[in-house]
């Protein structure tokens, strides 16, 4: 097994990021970064959290990511860069990379020219980032993942499930796991939220300011970065300098290491889709896609959305059918667009389910909806998207 560390450089004109060069590092040196990055941890692990005893396959700690990340046979780990706290980001790949070196040109640039394909080159298969974690607090999407792993290294999850028809699609793509971004908001974060009330809620995803009150969601993004000198605690959604990664989208100003090793690692391997995994403390759903896009990726997201919250609803997840309209958001999805042509995605999983196994079941569902869809229909057309369409 190899484990390589990728040092990243943003390119501070654009939103992309400049290849870097990759140099080894040792699983037990990875494992030292992972001890120190505790260190440097200004704040302790949140007192809020749920009561109930997590199950024996519920692994969300740092060191659990590692342990299962550093331990795959089939997949390749690789540390595609640090956390603000120095923690290792990993990823896992299931597939065929091409490591050839820096592509001919950048999606920015060959779309306005007669061939995209000197960025996008002709690849077999679609290549699909699953990345989970972005708020640390939201432990959800990062069981889920490390269970998917699990399932693709020995062909049953942590649970001991099997999904036959889930493991044929994955053989027909490439997928990069990412099982949590934000690792510096999950070392401070409890294991799971099951059974908290909404203060309890608030406090522990999005913080608690030093007068004892919670830091509201839509609050929390008054400031970027979260004013650290000004709360007791800042709660599992920001990294470790008090910056919430899923809105470090500023083409020119990207601020945090996670975001620059993300977008680096989608304009690397020419990202078709890009999961955004989130929990929340409703039903589980999949969120509409931004219209601040090219129109094809509206489209396309849209009935994508629309298509896994109809199955959401028939696997007794959810009672309703979320309404079917874009959004306006700016966030790190609208990049993902930005540096590969990609269509990105975000869902939001259940943290008040009533058992641990519904909390993550989602996932599993709209990988299975999202590849189907996939063999189908391109996930990123791109060229649709540079007809207009």
């Amino acid at each position: 097994m190899t484990i390589r560390l990728l040092p990243v450089i943003l390119a501070v004109a654009c939103a992309g990021c400049l290849s870097p060069q990759q140099q080894c590092t040792s699983e037990e040196a990875t494992m030292a970064s992972l001890r120190d990055a505790y260190q440097n941890l200004r704040f302790p692990q949140s007192e809020y959290g749920g009561q109930a005893p997590r199950p024996s396959w519920w692994r969300c700690r740092p060191e659990e990511i590692a342990d299962l990340c550093l331990g795959v046979k089939k997949g390749r780990c690789e540390v595609i860069g640090q956390t603000a706290a120095g923690f290792p980001l990993f990823a896992v790949l299931y597939g065929e990379f091409n490591d050839g070196g820096p592509r001919q040109s950048t999606w920015a640039a060959s779309s306005s020219s007669d061939a995209y394909e000197c960025y996008y080159g002709q690849p077999e298969k679609q290549t699909i980032v699953w990345a989970t974690g972005f708020h640390g607090a939201e432990p959800e999407g990062v069981v889920a993942t490390l269970n998917m792993i699990q399932l693709l290294e020995t062909g049953k999850d942590l649970r001991g499930r099997s999904y036959p028809k889930l493991l044929e699609l994955v053989s027909q793509f490439r997928i990069i796991f990412l099982p949590c971004v934000n690792m510096d908001g999950r070392a401070i974060s409890p294991d799971h939220l099951q059974g908290t009330d909404k203060v309890t809620f608030r406090k522990a995803c999005q913080g608690e300011w030093l007068d004892g009150q919670p830091i509201e969601w839509r609050e929390s993004k008054r400031y970027f970065p979260l004013p650290l000198d000004r709360v007791k605690h800042p709660g599992g959604y920001p990294n470790a300098d008090g910056f919430n990664i899923m809105h470090d989208a500023t083409p020119g100003n990207i601020r945090t290491p996670e975001a620059r090793a993300m977008l680096e690692l989608i304009e690397r391997y020419g990202v078709d889709f890009f999961f955004n995994g989130h929990s929340c403390e409703g039903k589980p759903f999949m969120i509409m896609p931004s219209e601040i896009n090219y129109q094809a990726h509206v489209e396309r997201g849209l009935e994508l959305a629309d298509a896994i919250n109809a199955r959401l609803v028939e696997a007794g997840l959810r009672s309703g059918m979320p309404k079917k309209a874009a959004t306006r958001t700016l966030n790190f999805n609208n990049l993902v667009s930005l540096t590969s042509g990609g269509l990105a995605l975000s869902n939001e999983l259940n943290s008040w389910a009533e058992s641990f196994d519904d909390m993550i079941e989602p996932n599993f569902i709209i990988m299975e909806v999202i590849l189907a869809s996939a063999l189908k229909e391109p996930l990123a057309d791109r060229a649709a998207l540079l007809r207009g369409k």
